[in-house]
């Protein structure tokens, strides 16, 4: 839960008042690295165990310690002291500017339900990649329908000019017309190194060729049927 400005505020000074003294600091710095007894730390610290008592009495009510007890095979069971929490204390002084604040490291939930989050962000992703990938199948099949229709209407504009009679430069300026749409008669006569008025008249006499080509079949059929 977020706490407000005011208990904020109260946690800090609380923990300030705590960690002022710096035997206690040291306590601290002993009980993060593993669980200590108070005759163990007054060694380490060099400093009575009555003393490391009182400062492990305060750093236990204000939440920062806890303490269980642990046989021994040396004599009677013993207290052994642990850290309980972790957080990092964060003071800013500038010009302007003051803040004490504590920031808590994420706890198992919150990094449980960020990883969820990650994990649906990719899931996610994942699907809008599917949807892209249909579309870009349908693309392609639209696009191989279209291609076959260009392919179809080429081969029908060939087809009516019987281009495979045509001599080789006739069947080059019958490609680059129908495979070039969109460029002018003088930008394809270019191409072939032609003036636009010779492609011009290719075409024409290609087209005149093919009528003629028809009359004669049309009437050959005809003198067919007389003979019948």
């Amino acid at each position: 839960m977020r706490l407000q400005p005011g208990e904020w505020i109260m946690d800090v000074d609380r923990l300030l008042s705590v960690i002022n003294n710096p035997t206690r600091r040291r306590i601290m710095e002993a009980l993060v690295r593993e669980p200590h007894y108070p005759l163990q730390l007054a060694r380490e610290l060099r400093v009575s165990q009555p003393a490391i008592i009182k400062h492990l009495n305060t750093l236990e009510e204000s939440g920062l310690v806890s303490s269980y007890s642990e046989s021994s095979n040396r004599g009677p069971e013993r207290k052994q002291y642990v850290t309980t929490s972790e957080f990092t204390l964060v003071v800013d002084m500038r010009d302007g500017m003051f803040t004490a604040r504590m920031v808590s490291p994420q706890t198992k939930d919150e990094k449980r339900n960020r990883k969820q989050r990650k994990i649906k962000d990719i899931m996610e992703a994942r699907a809008q990649v599917g949807v892209i990938d249909d579309e870009l199948e349908e693309l392609e099949r639209r696009r191989s329908d279209i291609i076959n229709r260009r392919r179809s209407l080429i081969a029908a504009a060939n087809s009516i000019l019987d281009v495979n009679e045509q001599h080789y430069r006739a069947r080059a300026l019958l490609y680059e017309i129908m495979n070039n749409p969109r460029l002018t008669m003088d930008e394809i006569a270019k191409r072939l190194s032609m003036n636009a008025e010779e492609c011009a008249d290719m075409l024409d006499e290609m087209v005149e060729r093919t009528i003629e080509e028809y009359k004669h079949s049309v009437e050959s059929r005809e003198v067919n049927q007389d003979d019948k």
